[in-house]
């Protein structure tokens, strides 16, 4: 379950990266989102669209950071990049839920 989680904060920070926490400081801690890591990763255990991860990210950038939420058109293709990710991390790509 670590590496799932891992694979999912990796996006998190990478690719997601609300409050640009990279552009900041190149030596930011990585584990910046990892609180929100489980969550998003019990969603995508759970088959939830990529739509449904979208929001869950959004309420995350608003209710808990603060923030305008990020369009939604780049939540989910992060939404999709998280299901990916935990696909290769399950190292299980073709069998793993396409849902989106």
């Amino acid at each position: 379950m670590n590496d799932l989680i891992a694979a999912v904060n990796r996006v998190l920070f990478e690719r997601w990266d609300p409050i640009g926490a990279r552009a900041l400081d190149p030596a930011w801690p990585r584990d910046e989102y990892e609180g929100y890591a489980a969550g998003v990763l019990e969603l995508v255990l759970h088959h939830a669209s990529d739509d449904v991860i979208a929001e869950h990210l959004a309420q995350i950038e608003h209710q808990w950071m603060g923030l305008i939420p990020s369009p939604l058109d780049a939540r989910v293709s992060i939404a999709a990049e998280i299901r990916a990710a935990v696909r290769v991390a399950r190292g299980d790509e073709a069998s793993f839920g396409e849902e989106s």
